[in-house]
């Protein structure tokens, strides 16, 4: 069953919207596109889509709760997730530039590694998972039936509309350092920036963790 048409509007405002604040996800594309040209920016959202697709179809499936309700499991999945954004970062900063003409001489191999590198960055955050089971239940009517259908309905109106904002960024940051790169030598420097912004969001991860710990460590 296909819910009315205001509720499929409001649905897609609201995901719009939600993508469009600023996050991890957003910053991790356009320092991806910034580094590594347009290219690399949009095969980046493509990435963090399908990672999105995997927590929509465990969010309908139940599984999400399971994870939700175990702190222990939460926490791994956290911290192992926070690492490897360290790593992806680390990665970003000490690579060269890739520029166009090697983009287009070896696209499987550079392209394919941010695909993956992206997918499994975005499957190892739990919180995406539990955003998703926060979020969906609120436009899904559970009296008229085919709950699951109507949970992957909206998640796949989701990842349209994060689709065409992701690849908006990737493909203007891409865009913009191209222009930056013809007239600042051979772009190294935006590499490091980009890598050390998407180490900030790994290492932002752990931080506010400890933060929390301190200070209700010693306020206590």
């Amino acid at each position: 069953m296909i819910p009315d048409s205001a509720l499929i509007f409001t649905f897609i405002l609201s995901a719009l919207l939600l993508t469009l604040a600023p996050g991890p996800d957003i910053v991790y594309v356009a320092m991806r596109g910034l580094a590594q040209g347009w290219r690399a920016g949009l095969v980046a959202a493509l990435g963090l889509i399908t990672g999105i697709f995997v927590h929509i179809t465990l969010a309908a499936l139940g599984l999400s709760a399971v994870l939700a309700s175990s702190p222990v499991l939460f926490a791994m999945v956290k911290y192992a997730g926070a690492a490897y954004i360290l790593y992806v970062g680390w990665q970003i900063a000490k690579s060269g530039p890739v520029k166009m003409e090697e983009a287009a001489a070896t696209p499987r191999f550079t392209l394919s590694h941010i695909y993956r590198q992206t997918v499994l960055m975005n499957i190892m955050n739990p919180k995406v998972a539990l955003f998703f089971l926060a979020f969906l239940p609120q436009f899904i009517d559970a009296t008229k039936g085919h709950v699951t259908a109507q949970f992957i309905f909206f998640g796949v109106l989701f990842q349209l509309s994060a689709l065409v904002v992701m690849a908006s960024v990737g493909l203007f940051a891409g865009s913009i350092a191209s222009l930056f790169r013809s007239k600042a030598g051979d772009g190294r420097w935006m590499n490091r920036i980009a890598g050390g912004g998407v180490m900030l969001i790994g290492a932002a991860i752990p931080a506010k963790e400890l933060w929390a710990f301190l200070s209700e460590t010693y306020s206590n």
